[in-house]
């Protein structure tokens, strides 16, 4: 039976190995344009000069480096390997090495939290203590935009993307996976899923605000 620290340890070291080949991969992929319209929602009454943090930010392109041009931006992840790129491609942003279900940070610190795709690395046990502690990081008016499961499912890849890493994913469905947010404290303002076609995949988009 596992414990909760093995799948974060695979995390890590599956990132760590595969940290370059898995942004060449990221290249292939058509989401991002996509992906970056949610952070721009997310983004809107932001002042410039905000407090962002950035969950799961790995190499910092594209959603790190965009969110630190414009916002005083932190940003954590598991990985070794995908800080030391994420300072090359997001040199403006705050990078902290850490496991992103308990940041170090006060509460009320941020005006806006990202996690997009990795909270579903996090052992699904997790999630819901994970998702109140972004409303608590949220000042009241904080919006959170949150990358999470359209189906109940958690395994292990032994070699992911053909790249020799061993890689661990965990998650709810979506119906699960909202009521989590809604019980989290926040008001969802958007949720949606969407299909990665060139990588058979669906993922729930959350656009949710901590109440003021």
């Amino acid at each position: 039976m596992r414990t909760v620290a093995e799948p974060k340890l695979l995390v890590a070291r599956g990132y760590d190995r595969i940290a370059k080949g898995y942004l060449l991969w990221r290249t292939t992929l058509g989401r991002e344009k996509r992906d970056l319209g949610y952070i721009e929602r997310l983004a809107e009454g932001l002042p410039d000069g905000a407090r962002v943090l950035d969950l799961g930010c790995g190499a910092g392109v594209p959603y790190t480096a965009y969110l630190s041009e414009r916002f005083e931006t932190m940003a954590i992840d598991i990985s070794r390997a995908q800080l030391a790129l994420a300072r090359v491609y997001a040199p403006n942003a705050s990078l902290v090495l850490g496991d992103m279900s308990s940041p170090p940070f006060a509460p009320a610190s941020f005006d806006a939290i990202t996690a997009i795709y990795s909270i579903i690395h996090v052992p699904r046990e997790e999630h819901e203590p994970l998702l109140a502690g972004l409303h608590d990081l949220l000042r009241p008016g904080g919006r959170a935009l949150v990358v999470l499961g359209a189906n109940a499912w958690e395994g292990i890849d032994e070699d992911w993307l053909d790249l020799g890493a061993t890689m661990f994913w965990s998650h709810f469905d979506a119906e699960a996976s909202r009521s989590m947010v809604m019980r989290a404290g926040f008001r969802v303002l958007e949720s949606a899923i969407e299909e990665d076609d060139d990588h058979d995949a669906w993922h729930l988009f959350v656009l949710a605000e901590r109440p003021r």
